[in-house]
């Protein structure tokens, strides 16, 4: 079977590329335009399609945004099975949310993916939930924290719980192509205070470096509680030390 991932340039597309998938970086396939990607799609000819392509920092989604996050899922979606990573964004709180639970988007990143994933299931498609990425190269906060760490203080969320997970567990769950809505998160909760902390620990350095902070300057509206349930991807502390140089 060959799986086709859009936005493989990212952390979570590279993982499935190093799994066996082909993968194409916007560079290649920029999802936007649909003469490049029916151009794309008779030469691959792929059996399933997990798409991975999506402006994802939450603070710059506008009305721009939703050509690659609401309508090239869709224009996927109608012609090639497609699997549709998602985001728990879509819910806001209290939680933990199950995957049939109504959706209650907060910010325009959250809305735009409720709108994708309505598109990919009309068409016959399927959806994966997940969020608080984290992998070795990675550019977010978890993935970046060894070299913020190494370079002195940081500052990180308190009282906010998050799911940490491992974006290679999520590629092999992802290759199984699970049908209809699931969520794909780890299965232990912490703060990004506390996730830092043990990585400071892991890193011989003192934890006195992480500064709790219950907001952050410069971040637009979050979900109150955007925790998931099932969670069945390994927990975050079988996975942090990955993260070590």
């Amino acid at each position: 079977m060959k799986i086709l991932v859009t936005g493989a340039g990212g952390m979570l597309g590279s993982a499935l590329v190093a799994s066996g998938a082909v993968g194409y970086p916007r560079r290649f396939l920029d999802v936007t335009k649909p003469a490049v990607a029916a151009a794309v799609l008779a030469e691959e000819r792929p059996d399933a399609l997990l798409f991975c392509a999506a402006q994802a920092r939450v603070d710059a989604c506008d009305e721009r945004s939703e050509a690659v996050n609401v309508l090239a899922p869709a224009w996927f979606a109608q012609r090639v099975p497609t699997w549709l990573v998602s985001t728990n964004y879509v819910f806001d709180g209290p939680g933990p949310h199950r995957p049939q639970d109504a959706r209650t988007p907060c910010n325009p990143y959250g809305e735009q993916k409720a709108r994708a994933e309505d598109a990919v299931l009309a068409a016959g498609g399927h959806v994966v939930r997940t969020g608080w990425l984290f992998a070795r190269g990675g550019r977010n906060f978890p993935s970046s924290l060894p070299a913020r760490l190494s370079r002195g203080p940081v500052q990180a969320l308190e009282g906010w719980p998050v799911q940490p997970t491992w974006a290679p567990d999520l590629a092999d769950l992802l290759l199984t192509l699970p049908t209809g809505v699931t969520h794909a998160i780890g299965s232990a909760e912490t703060t990004w205070a506390d996730f830092a902390r043990h990585l400071a620990g892991l890193m011989g350095l003192s934890t006195q470096r992480v500064q709790g902070v219950q907001r952050l300057q410069g971040l637009g509206p979050r979900p109150s509680d955007a925790r998931l349930t099932p969670a069945t991807l390994p927990p975050w502390q079988a996975r942090i030390q990955e993260l070590l140089p």
